[in-house]
């Protein structure tokens, strides 16, 4: 009779390790081809070798090759955002903090190039741009959007689609500093990212308040 309890050892921790580690490989390598080669420029061939697998496994954890570039994104702004605003902020602030984060990490020497490359390649692979512009693709979206839904059902904000207010938000936050930074990629300071998080809001909040 066999040893279920050996098996479950062998099959438990050490596998899901193993494959913990094989996606850590995949991504890396994924991360390394992209942004030395662009989307068009690196193959899922080439990223499979790098991270000591085969391109079947690499399709079969990720699905595709816009979705194994959508993972490499997350990856690179993964804990970069906290969950809520501290508590006792005013709406004004919790939208700056949540703000300079987004700054913060747009404005990161790889995330400017991924947003290169997918604004650059758009034209030809529709499915990376759609995927990137997704929600679950960035989270401070959903920060954002459940701070406009809150002020919104207390009446602080005129806002019917917190969604689209989000959008419009986030696009006052991040248009043009990263039109900048992709020309000089450390020309936005950390000043320059709060103030203009402070201004960005500003005009927004003049644009939504209850009249």
């Amino acid at each position: 009779m066999p040893n279920t309890s050996a098996t479950a050892r062998r099959g438990g921790r050490p596998a899901l390790e193993e494959a913990a580690q094989l996606t850590a490989a995949i991504l890396a390598a994924a991360e390394a081809a992209f942004l030395a080669e662009g989307f068009s420029g690196a193959s899922i061939t080439s990223i499979a070798t790098a991270a000591g697998t085969s391109k079947q496994t690499v399709h079969a954890r990720f699905g595709s090759k816009e979705r194994l570039f959508i993972a490499v994104s997350n990856k690179l702004l993964s804990g970069r955002f906290v969950a809520r605003a501290p508590k006792g902020m005013s709406l004004r602030d919790s939208l700056i903090h949540v703000a300079i984060q987004t700054l913060h990490a747009m404005l990161d020497s790889k995330m400017v190039m991924m947003n290169r490359i997918i604004v650059g390649e758009a034209e030809r692979f529709p499915e990376l741009a759609r995927l990137a512009d997704d929600d679950s693709s960035f989270p401070g979206r959903a920060l954002v959007q459940q701070l406009l839904s809150n002020a919104a059902e207390g009446g602080e904000l005129a806002c019917d689609d917190p969604h689209r207010a989000m959008l419009m938000l986030l696009d006052l936050v991040l248009a043009t500093p990263l039109r900048r930074a992709a020309r000089d990629p450390g020309g936005v300071s950390s000043a320059e990212r709060h103030e203009w998080a402070a201004r960005a809001v500003d005009l927004f909040l003049d644009g939504m308040r209850p009249r």
